[in-house]
């Protein structure tokens, strides 16, 4: 189902209703941007990698949000499903929250008018949606407005409150106080005012206190052409007054509402509990939270908290089928071959029907890269290696998707694409830390070429090399036994400089001993890092969202191939945005 703001009000209760019913929820969604490729390395930390995620999210949107909503049914031994497409856009609101402001990378926009995205309804019907760190300032402001109108309406101006009227602006409000003083002899209830600047509604204000108290209430609005003005209602006795600026504030709150928007549905779905499914989730997952929540913290392990305390249980399908149990039955990872690997033998999608008086997808649809099909797809893979797990165990249907026993090993870790030593985000625990002991930093004269560090490391094997910038690389060795060898050997010399991996990280992080090198293993792993900083508890409005507890991305180039440095990239790293090799 296609949601936008013409109908968002409309399908919420359904939404809220298949969202609570659901046995997990398939998500995705599609971005202004994702300029962060380009500045991965291979060799990043796990906090190096978040902050530059982070960073992406800062600066890009969401457009598109999807989400599947995949139910089992025991009795009829399938699962049923419903889905929805959000176009997501802020309007403009007004000084309570400041005007978004945002990048778009034309390379992301031009694939995305490749695949049919339809802008035109974007920009016109796209939902609204607040943070909670957003909506907290609203309300507060709102407390504010309102304590000020009553101040102002109620009681006579303090000295010390009183701003002094320049005589240039003197002439300007003489004039909104005739206005007012004809308009309390006319028959009218409302009056709006000429529009005029923030200083001098604010004088309007206190003279208008000082002169008609208890008889006339002023409050501010837009009005069509998206100008601020001033509105006099009469009020004849102080009771009325507080009536009147009861229904002001009571208006103000459900225009807060509205403004909302979107993030309803994410509280909703934090609300729930429910399992959250995606596909190479890191960016979704951060862009969620930061959006939709609450903003990404600068510290990496506040970030793993909150995300955990928000999403109790995620699922990245491209970590699990990047696992040992499915590496090698998977060739590749993107979206699309995975749903053509898991829909043949040893794999098999479980029997999915449409929601009865529902919406949802098919297969058929091929509308790729439209966030609701790609979050349908995404549920598809994920049911079918589910069931694979199942059938290794020799359980039925039943027993297989009862609960997500059989899941534990894949639960809560965010596949962390382009590092060169496999890690992952483990949002429940300590991520990995594998040994670096054969990779060093090499720093070199920009004139230098992949074949120079080639050259320099070849008596000791061959290197993979990812670059930093045109004067520095990391270089990590094929033959890790070498690594002491080859930093005895190289160590002096006055064109380059060289140190071990773990040594400059020290530096970086501003330790003058070396961090501790983890034991050598032989275990591929991933790890990312993230920053999130979270309230340990969201509160709405309505209902309060459960505990929150939120890691950065990195990228390598093969030492055997011609790679470039940072400033030209190598070639092998894509300069514009494919969704097919990059992010699926």
């Amino acid at each position: 189902m296609e949601v936008t703001s013409s109908n968002f009000k409309e399908v919420l209760p359904e939404i809220e209703k298949v969202i609570n019913s659901s046995t997990f929820l398939a998500i995705d969604c599609e971005f202004s941007g994702l300029n962060v490729v380009s500045e991965i390395n291979a060799f990043d930390t796990p906090k190096q990698y978040y902050e530059k995620v982070r960073k992406n999210c800062k600066e890009f949107l969401v457009l598109q949000y999807g989400i599947s909503a995949f139910r089992f049914d025991a009795s009829e031994k399938n699962f049923k499903q419903q889905s929805y497409n959000f176009y997501i856009f802020r309007r403009p609101i007004n000084n309570n929250i400041p005007d978004q402001r945002f990048l778009c990378q034309t390379s992301s926009i031009n694939f995305l008018m490749s695949q049919g995205f339809d802008f035109n309804k974007l920009f016109k019907f796209g939902i609204s949606y607040l943070n909670i760190s957003e909506e907290s300032g609203y309300r507060d402001k709102l407390e504010e407005r309102k304590k000020f109108r009553s101040n102002q309406n109620n009681t006579p101006q303090q000295n010390q409150d009183i701003v002094p009227i320049p005589d240039d602006v003197q002439p300007v409000v003489d004039d909104f106080m005739k206005r007012l003083s004809d308009f309390l002899e006319s028959d009218d209830d409302e009056l709006e005012l000429p529009k005029c600047n923030a200083f001098v509604r604010r004088l309007i204000y206190q003279t208008t206190g000082q002169k008609f108290t208890n008889k006339i209430v002023l409050h501010t609005k837009q009005n069509k052409n998206k100008d601020r003005i001033l509105v006099a209602s009469k009020c004849k006795t102080k009771e009325e007054q507080q009536e009147i600026e009861k229904r002001l504030f009571e208006e103000e709150l459900t225009n807060l509402d509205d403004f909302i928007g979107f993030t309803k549905v994410l509280r909703i779905i934090v609300e729930s509990g429910k399992l959250i499914v995606g596909h190479n989730m890191c960016l979704d997952f951060l862009h969620t939270i930061d959006k939709f929540l609450t903003p990404l913290s600068v510290n990496y392990e506040e970030f793993k908290d909150c995300a955990h305390s928000l999403f109790r249980n995620v699922l990245d399908t491209k970590f699990m089928s990047s696992s040992d149990e499915f590496k090698d039955l998977i060739q590749s990872t993107v979206l699309k071959s995975v749903l053509e690997t898991v829909s043949k033998t040893p794999f098999a999608i479980p029997p999915v029907e449409v929601e009865k008086g529902g919406q949802g997808y098919f297969v058929e649809d091929l509308k790729e890269h439209e966030a609701g099909y790609d979050a349908y797809i995404t549920g598809l893979c994920f049911i079918s290696m589910w069931n694979y797990l199942g059938t290794l165990k020799k359980l039925s249907i039943e027993e297989t998707f009862k609960d997500f026993a059989l899941l534990k090993p894949y639960l809560n870790k965010l596949f962390l694409m382009m590092l060169r030593d496999s890690q992952y985000i483990n949002l429940e625990g300590g991520d990995p830390n594998p040994p670096r002991d054969h990779v060093f930093y090499l720093t070199f004269p920009k004139e230098w070429k992949q074949s120079n560090i080639i050259e320099l490391f070849s008596p000791f094997g061959g290197v993979y090399v990812s670059w930093i910038n045109e004067t520095s690389a990391y270089v990590g060795l094929h033959k890790r036994d070498q690594a002491a060898v080859a930093l005895s050997t190289l160590s002096q010399s006055d064109t380059y400089s060289i140190m071990p991996f773990i040594k400059r990280q020290s530096q970086l992080a501003g330790l003058k001993t070396p961090m501790a090198s983890p034991a050598p293993s032989n275990r591929r792993k991933r790890t990312i890092e993230n920053t999130f900083k979270c309230n340990k508890k969201l509160k709405t409005d309505k209902t309060p969202l459960g505990k929150m507890k939120c890691p950065p991305i990195l990228e390598d180039v093969e030492a055997e191939s011609d790679a470039t440095p940072k400033k030209c990239p190598r070639k092998e790293a894509p300069k514009t945005f494919v969704e097919s090799d990059a992010w699926d």
